[in-house]
């Protein structure tokens, strides 16, 4: 029976953090939602939602996200520490500005995992490797950075680099779990760090396809939700509207 765990990472305050929950209920079971929480302890503990995790690491906590290399490690540690005596197969991540649009995300999540035989599916999946791509440069000019992958792989090809957006992302339990419990001991960039460990440990992980042009690091999708769900997204992000606004998901 496969069973799904939604992560919900925010540091938004409690009256919007519920809106978000209330949101993400329309399209998923109450008790299938994890709020992974990086706010203060104040905030945390005002939230209603009783499954939730607090995110105490610095790593999460950057104001310059890639050039101070933010880290979802402690959030991923976190999770996978909660989900330990919990039978959930699969787990999905989603950051707070991820808005889903169909009622039936897991599913259809579940059907592209089986269909691409993956055990990771990743939004702007891509081989960075030898490339111009700023994180790449950044990290590969770290003396540490590929010995770092060559005592770690299982792959022919220890200098295979990946990028993806990490929100959206969805995993296998076994790929998440050992994800989870791989050091860094040097910081990497998320966006770096998440795919190329889930690659050089063994697992297949895969693009979303056409679901990327929905996806972005900048801008707004607010204005333009019913022209996101005419096209055929599942979801969308970043969204900065707000949560007690937004319409519902289109039914399965």
């Amino acid at each position: 029976m496969k069973s799904v765990l939604n992560i919900l990472l925010t540091h938004q305050p409690p009256e919007a953090v519920a809106a978000m929950v209330d949101r993400w209920k329309t399209c998923m079971p109450a008790e299938s939602i994890l709020l992974a929480y990086g706010g203060s302890r104040a905030d945390f503990g005002a939230i209603a939602h009783p499954a939730k995790v607090f995110i105490d690491d610095p790593r999460l906590r950057t104001h310059d996200h890639q050039r101070e290399h933010q880290s979802y490690g402690g959030v991923f540690r976190a999770v996978a520490e909660w989900m330990k005596d919990r039978d959930h197969s699969h787990v999905h991540f989603a950051e707070y500005d991820h808005l889903p649009l169909v009622s039936d995300l897991n599913q259809r999540q579940l059907a592209l995992l089986h269909s691409e035989r993956a055990d990771v599916l990743g939004l702007h999946l891509r081989h960075v490797g030898d490339t111009n791509c700023a994180h790449y440069l950044y990290h590969a000019a770290d003396p540490e950075f590929f010995p770092f992958w060559e005592s770690l792989t299982c792959r022919s090809d220890p200098r295979v680099i990946l990028s993806m957006l990490p929100t959206g992302s969805f995993w296998t339990r076994e790929a998440f779990d050992t994800v989870a419990a791989c050091p860094e001991p040097h910081p990497m960039y998320v966006e770096i760090f998440l795919p190329t460990a889930a690659h050089h440990l063994g697992f297949r992980i895969r693009d979303y396809g056409t679901q990327n042009r929905f996806a972005r690091n900048v801008g707004d999708w607010f204005p333009h939700l019913d022209e996101a769900r005419t096209a055929g997204a599942w979801s969308v992000h970043p969204v900065k509207g707000e949560w007690d606004r937004l319409p519902t998901p289109s039914p399965s």
